[in-house]
């Protein structure tokens, strides 16, 4: 038996299951293989409504056993890094049914959902700093993205303090509030939440994901086209030439343009 089972309860909706006979969950060579193989073949099923991911006993995710690890941590990093790409690509909403503790890259794997269903007995915690081991970039870029306040980044990331399902209500983005206090229907209520979401074109959404949470895509390699910003007043007033023919530099233009910079002018004064 493999590391992912895939079933559809909702048509449209899939729920990954991730099961190992350690109830840990750990991510292996063949689990993450077998994730990346998962994924991707939820992502081309025709029709796609929304993806769950859970776990079926114990951890949701305890990320890399490191004791048994046979790969370094830099390419298991980067082979994780590529399920997260998967998750921020995929042309349908996603949520994790976070129903067991999830910890190191198993946190970064429910951070990278669109929406955290949580037990509120579930820890949370990122131990590499208390075990002098090095996180990808990719795990700083989601709980930026992701968890709300800093203080609470500080907790998980820099001191490895570990937090429950129930404490992070109100500071996690798109978690839910309350917590769910029985394990066992956490992954319903996520079905749940997503079967109440309308998607048009999922290439739309997974852009507009991706434009909601551009650092932790491009920290992962994906490439995200960000706007400009002007850096002096001059370039906000700088007009390209379809602009001129659009508005014909009719008096109201310049007006405007006037006004736009008069108020720039009056912040930097």
């Amino acid at each position: 038996m493999g590391f992912c089972t895939v079933q559809s309860p909702i048509d449209g909706i899939f729920v990954l299951t991730m099961a190992s006979s350690d109830g840990h969950q750990y991510l292996t060579d063949d689990a993450i293989g077998d994730l990346i193989a998962s994924l991707t073949a939820v992502r081309d099923t025709p029709g796609l409504r929304g993806l769950v991911t859970t776990s079926r006993l114990g951890s949701f995710c305890d990320g890399v056993d490191h004791d048994a690890a046979g790969q370094p941590d830099e390419q298991v990093a980067a082979r994780v890094g590529e399920v997260v790409r998967l998750l921020l690509e995929m042309p349908a909403p996603t949520a994790a049914a976070v129903n067991g503790d999830a910890t190191s890259l198993g946190l970064a794997l429910a951070l990278a959902h669109d929406h955290c269903v949580v037990w509120e007995g579930a820890a949370v915690a990122l131990p590499e700093a208390r075990r002098r081991r090095p996180l990808p970039g990719y795990v700083a870029a989601l709980l930026r993205d992701k968890v709300a306040y800093a203080r609470l980044r500080k907790l998980l990331m820099l001191r490895a303090e570990a937090c429950t399902g129930k404490e992070l209500v109100g500071t996690w983005y798109s978690a839910n509030d309350p917590a769910a206090a029985d394990r066992e229907v956490v992954a319903a209520e996520a079905c749940e939440l997503l079967e109440g979401i309308e998607v048009g074109s999922g290439k739309n959404y997974a852009t507009a994901r991706q434009a909601m949470w551009p650092e932790s895509c491009a920290a992962v390699g994906m490439e995200i086209t960000r706007p400009r910003r002007p850096s002096s007043p001059e370039q906000i007033l700088h007009v390209s030439e379809k602009e001129k023919e659009k508005h014909g530099a009719s008096d109201q233009y310049q007006i405007k343009q006037t006004k736009i910079m008069k108020k720039i002018m009056y912040k930097t004064s």
